[in-house]
C-alpha cells in the first residue's frame, strides 16, 4: 500500500486522524476492555463464597467470558468492515459495564454469571477486532509493527486489573468493587468509542471484496491455523484465570497471586515490544510459531514450582513475554500470510476459533481442580492442550502461503514482473 493510499485510508477509516491516534485509542480500549475479561481472576473467591459454588463454577463463568469475547469477533469483523468501527465500539462500551452491574445485582450464579459472559465478553469482542481492524487500515508501510503495538492493551489491562480489582475488593466489597469499575469502563469505553471512525474500513484494493467467514475458511492453511489456535488458546489463558487462586491454594496468599499475574500482564507487554525489531527482520510467522512453544513449555515450571515463590516467578516472567508475543503477532500473522483483503473477517474467524480454546481451557482446568482436588492439576491440562496446539504449527506448511505485496517492476524489467517482499 503505497503513501497516497495510506492517507485514503486514515481519511475513511478515522476522519484524519494522525495513525499514532488510531493506534492509541486501540491500546487504551483494549486495555480496559480485556483487562475486565482476563484480568479479573482475584474476582473468583470472593464471588465462589458470596454465591455458594466451587472453583469449577467460576473458572466456567470466566471461560464462557473468554468465549464469548472472542467469538463475537466473528460478527464484529465483518460487520466492521460494513459499519465502521465506531457504531461496533458503542455497543461494546455499553455491553461490557451492563455485565458487570449484573453481576453486582443479580442474586442466582448461574444467571448473574451468563450476564457477566455476555456482557463482558461480548463489550470486549464488539471493541477488540474492529479497533485492531482500524489500525490494520490506517497503516501502510508498518501495518504489522503497529499491529503487534495495538495488542499490547491487552498486556497492560492484565497488569492493571488485578491490584485493582483486589484493592477495590478490600474497601468496598464485591458488589462496590463490581460498581465502580462498570463506572470507571463506562467512561472510559464510551470516549474511544465516539472518537473512532465512522468509516468501514476498506479493502485492499478497488473493487476488493469483503470475504465472510466461510469463505474464510476454505482456505485449508487458514484452517489449519486456527485448529492450532484452539489449543494454544487453550493453554494460554489457564494461567489468567487460575493462577492467582491457584497460589492461594499453595499458601501463597491473594496479594501475591494477584501479583503473580500482574507480572505476566507486564512482561506480556515486554513481549510485544521485544519483537517489534525482529517482526520487521524475520516476519512475524517464525516468531509466532517460537512464542506458542515457549508459552506451552514453561508450563512444566508452574507444575513443579509447589510453593517456591522464586520458581513461580520464573514462571510468570518466561510465560509473560511468551504470550504476550504470541497475542501481539497473531493479526501480523493473519495480514502477512494471507493479506489484508478482508482482514476484519478473517480476524474475526481467528478469534472465534481462539475463543473455543478459552472455553475449554480454563473450564476444563477448574473441573479439573475440583474434582481431582490437586492444584496442579490446571498447568497439567493447559499444557496437554498448548502441545496439541504446537504439534499443528510446527509441521509442515506452504512456502508461498503469503499473498505478499509487490513492489513496482524496475526500470527496464520485462512487463509484469515485480519484486516480491514475501516473508514466508
Amino acid at each position: 500500500m503505497g503513501g497516497d493510499d495510506g492517507g485514503r485510508v486514515v481519511r475513511i477509516a478515522g476522519r484524519g486522524a494522525a495513525p499514532v491516534v488510531v493506534l492509541l485509542r486501540a491500546v487504551i480500549a483494549t486495555t480496559v476492555a480485556l483487562g475486565l475479561a482476563t484480568g479479573a481472576g482475584p474476582l473468583a473467591d470472593p464471588l465462589a463464597a458470596a454465591h455458594g459454588v466451587g472453583r469449577g463454577s467460576t473458572a466456567s463463568m470466566f471461560s464462557a467470558t473468554l468465549f464469548v469475547m472472542l467469538a463475537t469477533g466473528l460478527l464484529a469483523g465483518p460487520l466492521a468492515g460494513r459499519w465502521g468501527t465506531r457504531r461496533l465500539a458503542l455497543a461494546g462500551a455499553a455491553l461490557l459495564p451492563a455485565g458487570l452491574v449484573a453481576l453486582a445485582l443479580t442474586e442466582p450464579f448461574a444467571l448473574a454469571g451468563a450476564a457477566f459472559a455476555l456482557g463482558v465478553g461480548g463489550g470486549a469482542g464488539c471493541l477488540f477486532v474492529p479497533m485492531l481492524a482500524e489500525v490494520g487500515a490506517t497503516f501502510g508501510r508498518h501495518r504489522s509493527v503497529a499491529l503487534v503495538l495495538a495488542t499490547a492493551g491487552g498486556g497492560l489491562g492484565t497488569v492493571v486489573a488485578p491490584p485493582v480489582v483486589l484493592a477495590l475488593l478490600d474497601g468496598v466489597g464485591l458488589r462496590g468493587t463490581l460498581l465502580l469499575l462498570a463506572a470507571g469502563s463506562a467512561a472510559v469505553l464510551v470516549g474511544c468509542a465516539l472518537t473512532a471512525g465512522p468509516g468501514r474500513a476498506p479493502a485492499d484494493g478497488p473493487g476488493a471484496a469483503e470475504p465472510g467467514p466461510l469463505t474464510v475458511l476454505r482456505d485449508p492453511e487458514v484452517r489449519r491455523l486456527c485448529l492450532a489456535a484452539v489449543g494454544v488458546t487453550a493453554a494460554m489463558f489457564v494461567p489468567f484465570v487460575h493462577l492467582a487462586p491457584d497460589t492461594v491454594a499453595r499458601g501463597l496468599g491473594p496479594a501475591f497471586g494477584a501479583a503473580l499475574v500482574a507480572v505476566v500482564g507486564a512482561a506480556s507487554v515486554v513481549g510485544r515490544l521485544a519483537v517489534v525489531p525482529a517482526v520487521a527482520r524475520w516476519g512475524a510467522w517464525p516468531l509466532y510459531r517460537a512464542a506458542a512453544v515457549t508459552l506451552t513449555a514453561v508450563l512444566g515450571v508452574w507444575l513443579v514450582a509447589g510453593n517456591r515463590t522464586v520458581l513461580l516467578l520464573v514462571f510468570a516472567l518466561v510465560f509473560g513475554p511468551a504470550h504476550g508475543a504470541y497475542v501481539g503477532l497473531g493479526t501480523a500473522v493473519a495480514a502477512e500470510r494471507f493479506g489484508t483483503t478482508g482482514l476484519a473477517a478473517r480476524l474475526g474467524v481467528m478469534h472465534a476459533s481462539a475463543a473455543i480454546g478459552g472455553l475449554l481451557g480454563p473450564a476444563t482446568a477448574g473441573w479439573a481442580v475440583q474434582l481431582l482436588a490437586r492444584p496442579g492439576a490446571a498447568p497439567v491440562v493447559a499444557a496437554v492442550f498448548g502441545a496439541a496446539g504446537c504439534v499443528l504449527l510446527l509441521g509442515r506448511w506452504r512456502e508461498h502461503a503469503v499473498a505478499a505485496p509487490r513492489t513496482p517492476a524496475p526500470p527496464g524489467a520485462p512487463a509484469g514482473q515485480a519484486a516480491s517482499s514475501s516473508t514466508s
